[in-house]
């Protein structure tokens, strides 16, 4: 059973998104397509080494949590994660402006993003953009 105080919390949260949400002017995500990018990362879980994320409500770069153990059944993956990510917090899918998949992982290792653009493409239509450093997948337009 949730408090007042954690509903209260819910509620500002999600009046907070939709005002962000509001200051775009396409939305290129909804969460069915999120959920089948998700289950094409989880299936493809090798060739997806390193997945970053920005949120809608601020600059700062977060790192997404998914490899092939990732549990993907529960109602809550309808709408977001919980605990997937570096900010250790629930982010729902339509607080996430973009996704970056970056060449270099770490100084020892690197992924192919075109093998990662291939696979994503294979999934649906998805707004994509690369340079040498990374391929990022839009989930807003201004």
């Amino acid at each position: 059973m949730r408090t007042k105080k954690a509903l209260r919390y819910d509620e500002q949260k999600m009046n907070d998104v939709e005002k962000v949400v509001s200051k775009f002017s396409q939305q290129l995500m909804s969460d069915s397509k999120w959920i089948r990018l998700i289950e094409t990362v989880i299936d493809n879980a090798h060739q997806f080494k390193k997945i970053l994320f920005k949120k809608i409500q601020h600059d700062k770069i977060g790192e997404l949590y998914l490899d092939q153990d990732s549990i993907f059944e529960f109602d809550y993956w309808q709408s977001g994660f919980e605990g997937n990510n570096s900010f250790h917090d629930w982010l729902e899918y339509r607080e996430i402006e973009y996704l970056i998949f970056p060449k270099i992982v770490d100084s020892d290792n690197s992924q192919d993003l075109e093998q990662i653009k291939l696979t994503i493409e294979k999934t649906g239509q998805f707004c994509l953009e690369s340079d040498e450093h990374e391929l990022r997948l839009i989930c807003y337009k201004i």
